[in-house]
């Protein structure tokens, strides 16, 4: 029998995998030349180990009803696809078992688990050097019992309805149904070089944001803040800090001081969630307080973020009314100004996980949708006359057919009294609600709005004939008269108001006049009819209703049953101080939420958070919040902008308001691939010439599967250990016989060829036996040179064989594994160099492994 490393005293021919004959006179000198040629001196030190062996101690004590096992694990098993199982035990509570495991090198951190016999995990991080792990009481459960509250005192909180606000879908909504009702070209051409067309009826007009009024106040503990009842907590502890990073280790890549993996795409685990499925992606209450408390921020946006929240009884939505036209109608209040907690956290790098502040969400009772509310009138009927005039001549607000647009003209000469188009010069002045005025022209059935900055900065004095009456309620006036003189102004600031441009030599009115600049253009005199047409005047006009408060009902305690959703509102632009279309145009101010229907137009708005789907995986419908228990405290992980990594902010929610989440993640045992060179003298180091997986079924089965060959010679399998039990028996056994090719055929290392189904057998081993020590005994023996065996390198000799946690994306044939991952030349010459060679890779070079497909 003849190892590689004997090959000194052999001289052979050999015929090479693509080409030549040609001589071997000294194969050991000649393996190592050609070995250097590839990846240069290779460390004598090297022995092309990549796995570290340990051995711990856990004692299944986890705050669990039930314990059926421990388990070690390479990572967090929420939410993520990548763990693997490298040990575990079948335990009952109480007790401990000593593990041993073999951990990808590279690793710091393992994953101590208790798993109940549902499948449920309760994890815990330990360092390779540990010899012990031991679960106890957590940090969380710590701190809540020291932190309960028996009551919060809401006494003096107070809603203020009269500061309720559209949101900015609300706006968009609105802009974009008054530009295709107009046709008015310059909001069409707005509308869609700005994509804000996505929204049009899209049912988003009544969405409104609520706040606290500015005298409400809380005891104790608690207080009011930018709107939202916050106190400071407890700072928090390493052993906190430890947990978190355990659960969200795969969440939060990429980001600084954060070194473990590369960017995760985790919104296909969120997707499939109970949370989502089941919940559509809300919490549910069990009548106890909500609270919630920031424990990450590690976007840079947060300056610009507030969160905010609704809530309702599942079983009072209206009939006819979907789940979702009902939340967009729900009053959305406010939770979190996010920046005031970023700050006071005074964190270093954006990834640190922190505690200084938690917020109640209150319960503010069951606030009504905006309803239709009945405008006032006097009954009468008015020419509106403007003060300024023209060549003696008075002018009166007029409405032209077909001309109800921005620039048209909105003035006349007084028409007579039985004039057939006086009712184009008619109006009837309404009030809503909420005190503003209401312009209704009845000639053409519409009401006159401002269009204040609804083009651009320096087009804001146009007007609107309309009868979309969201809009006539947004852009309605405010008005006042004074010895039979009336104003009609923009805001309640009373700086700008309707007026006209009569005085130059034209029949448009405008709302940018001032009361210092234009005088009697501003000046307008109600003149009642008194003609005898019969005029088609409106009895009633219905718009929405203000919204109204129920402060009698506020309580520190959500009822129980209801359901409480997410908003998290991005303003890089805000409306005050800027035009509103810089307001609605902006690509990254928009809202998102938790429940995956409402983000169906955000998702396709072009730029910041359509690139969601365009570039990150996201689809029209997907959730912007990840929601799920760990450790027996539920998380919220936002995604406030693109990448699908869901790390921009993480809150804790304290109660139990999620425990109804119940998601199991299925974990499976570590894969290994076995990768050999059958012809080490000439080897072009693709590593594939053949390619074995393995992976543990049970203690005592290992499962052993031929996936690949690239080889073209006669080449066997051999050293295989343990029984075959079932499948093909693969020792001693020719690799391309048993893929029923012939020898000069390569099976699934070419992308572009077909697929070839692998080949496997199952094994019955010792429990002792770990994979790594299996695998190391595995050989091939090349029969096309001489029957020479190619074992697994020892240390300083060039990598025949390697061993490689995991199912290992090899490289293509002819593609040297230093091309294909270009830092495994760094390790070949430092061995202690190993470094992240395996994500360095060139994705084109490779031939994806049949179980990564």
């Amino acid at each position: 029998m003849k190892r590689i490393s004997n090959w000194a005293a052999v001289s052979l021919i050999a015929l090479c995998s693509c080409s030549q004959d040609f001589t071997v006179p000294d194969a050991t000198e000649e393996i190592r030349k050609n070995a250097e040629n590839i990846f240069g001196l290779i460390d004598p030190e090297q022995d092309w180990r990549t796995v570290t062996s340990g051995k711990v101690s856990i004692t299944a004590d986890a705050d669990m009803s039930d314990i059926a096992k421990v388990q070690i694990l390479t990572e967090s098993p929420f939410f993520n696809g990548d763990p693997k199982i490298l040990a575990e035990a079948e335990v009952s509570s109480g007790q401990t078992v000593t593990l041993n495991y073999d951990a990808p090198r590279g690793y710091e951190k393992l994953i101590a688990a208790c798993v109940d016999s549902k499948g449920h995990h309760f994890i815990k991080s330990f360092d390779l050097n540990a010899t012990e792990v031991s679960f106890g009481t957590t940090a969380n459960a710590r701190r809540v019992a020291t932190r309960s509250d028996n009551t919060i005192d809401v006494s003096n909180l107070k809603l203020d309805a009269t500061s309720a606000q559209r949101t900015l879908n609300a706006y968009r909504n609105i802009f974009a149904n008054l530009t295709n009702q107009t046709g008015e070209t310059y909001m069409q051409n707005a509308s869609q070089n700005n994509n804000i067309y996505i929204w049009a009826d899209t049912k988003w007009e009544n969405e409104m944001i609520w706040k606290l009024s500015s005298t409400s106040s809380a005891n104790g503990t608690w207080n009011v803040v930018n709107g939202t009842i916050v106190r400071a907590t407890d700072p928090i502890d390493a052993s906190e800090v430890t947990e978190l990073q355990a659960i969200f280790n795969n969440f939060i890549p990429n980001k600084s001081g954060v070194t473990y993996k590369k960017q995760h795409n985790n919104l296909k685990n969120i997707s499939e969630s109970s949370a989502v499925r089941f919940f559509n992606n809300h919490l549910t209450s069990d009548g106890s307080p909500i609270i919630i408390t920031p424990v990450q921020m590690s976007s840079t946006d947060m300056k610009y973020c507030e969160l905010y929240y609704y809530y309702y009884n599942p079983d009072n939505m209206p009939e006819g009314m979907t789940e979702t036209e009902y939340v967009k109608q729900l009053p959305k209040f406010k939770a979190m100004q996010c920046q005031y907690t970023k700050d006071a956290s005074n964190i270093t790098n954006e990834a640190d996980f922190f505690k200084v502040h938690q917020y109640l969400l209150p319960y503010y009772g069951d606030q009504s949708l905006l309803k239709s509310g009945e405008c006032t009138t006097d009954g009468k009927v008015y020419r509106i006359r403007n003060g300024a005039t023209y060549k003696s001549s008075s002018f009166y607000l007029t409405s032209y057919p077909n001309k109800v647009g921005y620039y048209d003209d909105k003035m006349a000469t007084r028409y007579d009294d039985d004039a057939t188009n006086i009712s184009n010069q008619l109006w009837q002045i309404f009030t809503t609600d909420d005190g503003k005025t209401v312009l209704y022209n009845i000639g053409s059935g519409k009401c006159l709005i401002k269009a204040y900055d609804f083009l651009s900065s320096n087009e804001t004095w146009g007007t609107f004939l309309t009868d979309y009456m969201p809009a006539v309620k947004e852009n309605s006036f405010i008005s006042d008269e004074t010895n039979n003189v009336c104003h009609f102004w923009l805001s309640n600031d009373k700086t700008q108001a309707l007026g006209s441009n009569v005085g130059k030599h034209n029949l448009r009115v405008a709302t940018n006049k001032t009361a210092s600049a234009n005088g009697a253009q501003i000046d307008w005199y109600l003149e009642e009819y008194g003609g005898n047409q019969n005029i088609n005047k409106l009895t009633s006009l219905t718009l929405e209703g203000a919204p109204e408060t129920n402060n009698t009902a506020i309580s520190a305690s959500m009822p129980k049953g209801y359901r409480v959703g997410f908003m998290m509102r991005k303003i890089n632009v805000p409306r005050e101080g800027k035009t509103f279309q810089a307001y609605i145009n902006t690509v990254n101010n928009g809202c998102t939420y938790g429940y995956g229907e409402l983000n169906s137009v955000i998702n396709n708005f072009p730029g910041h958070f359509g690139d969601s789907k365009k570039f990150y995986f996201m689809d029209d419908k997907s959730p912007r919040i990840a929601m799920f228990n760990a450790n027996n405290k539920t998380y919220l992980a936002f995604e406030d902008g693109n990448d699908s990594n869901f790390s921009d902010m993480i809150i804790e929610v304290e109660g139990n308001s999620g425990k109804m989440f119940d998601d199991v993640y299925e974990v499976k045992d570590m894969a290994y691939t076995m990768c050999f060179e059958d012809r080490p003298n000439i080897a072009d180091y693709d590593m594939n010439d053949v390619v074995l997986r393995c992976v543990r079924l049970s203690p005592t089965q290992l499962q052993l599967t031929l996936i690949a060959t690239g080889a073209n010679d006669q080449v066997y399998l051999n050293g295989i250990a343990g029984n075959c039990i079932s499948g093909t028996d693969l020792n001693d056994k020719e690799v391309h016989a048993l893929f029923n090719v012939s020898t000069s055929t390569f099976v699934n290392t070419q992308p572009s060829a077909t697929a070839v189904p692998c080949v496997s057998a199952v094994y019955e081993v010792s429990e002792a036996t770990r994979i790594p020590q299996f695998l190391d005994d595995i050989y091939i023996k090349n029969y096309s040179m001489a029957g020479n065996e190619i074992h697994v390198p020892q240390k300083g000799e060039p990598p025949f064989a390697l061993i490689i946690p995991g199912d290992f994306d090899y490289p293509a044939e002819r593609i040297s594994i230093i091309d294909a991952y270009s830092a495994f030349r760094t390790w070949a010459n430092n061995a202690y160099n190993y470094g992240a060679w395996l994500e360095s890779y060139d994705s084109s070079k490779l031939y994806v492994n049949p179980y990564n497909k």
